[in-house]
């Protein structure tokens, strides 16, 4: 689904201090991994299966996060995310495999928090428009990273899928959770605020327990 199929956006979006902040505390865990020091192709490729684990359950998340929907705009809203997110683990699990790899069978320690943590986040809706505000805002803050990172591993197209996908969609994901956010946060600013400190811990947490060997 494009995103000409959600419902029209204002025009104007009025950004989250707090939780920009946090969705650029997550970017700056992220890019160290990025630049010149960062991954070699065998750490590429454990990041690939990290994400394929970590995105393989986002339709069953995002269902869960859109029961907790009180509105037609939000029920809306949940229903495009679910169709934009899918299929995306399977980028990663082939982009693995042009690289030579497969995806483990074992679910890495920080991706089990990941989804201990998002099905933990309470009974409202808030909190799960604040974790998607973040995750959406990241790939914002490391656009020239991500393609630098392709030159340095001299990854084709069909090597570099998901991070591709993600640095482009997320552009405009992130715009759209802006906007929603900007009418909805004043409704309960602690817990749209819980859901996005939780969230960035999550992808910290990935990175601090990535290794390097």
């Amino acid at each position: 689904m494009s995103a000409s199929s959600l419902p029209s956006l204002s025009q104007e979006r009025t950004p989250i201090l707090e939780l920009e902040v946090l969705a650029e505390k997550a970017a700056n865990a992220f890019r160290p991994f990025l630049g010149p020091e960062g991954f070699d192709l065998a750490q590429y490729r454990q990041f690939l299966n990290t994400m394929y684990h970590y995105t393989a359950r986002s339709g069953e998340m995002i269902q869960h996060a859109g029961s907790k929907a009180h509105d037609e705009e939000l029920k809306q809203f949940f229903k495009y995310m679910c169709n934009e997110e899918q299929g995306h683990y399977l980028l990663a699990k082939e982009d693995l495999k042009e690289l030579g790899g497969e995806v483990s069978e074992e679910i890495p320690q920080s991706v089990q928090d990941f989804h201990h943590t998002w099905f933990s986040l309470g009974d409202t809706i808030y909190a799960y428009l604040g974790a998607i505000y973040v995750f959406e805002n990241i790939a914002k803050h490391v656009q020239k990273e991500g393609k630098d990172l392709f030159a340095r591993l001299n990854l084709n197209k069909k090597q570099r899928r998901w991070v591709a996908v993600h640095l482009e969609a997320d552009l405009v994901h992130g715009d759209e959770i802006i906007d929603l956010c900007s009418r909805y946060f004043d409704n309960n600013p602690s817990a749209c605020l819980e859901g996005g400190r939780a969230m960035c811990n999550c992808w910290i947490n990935v990175f601090t327990h990535f290794g390097r060997a």
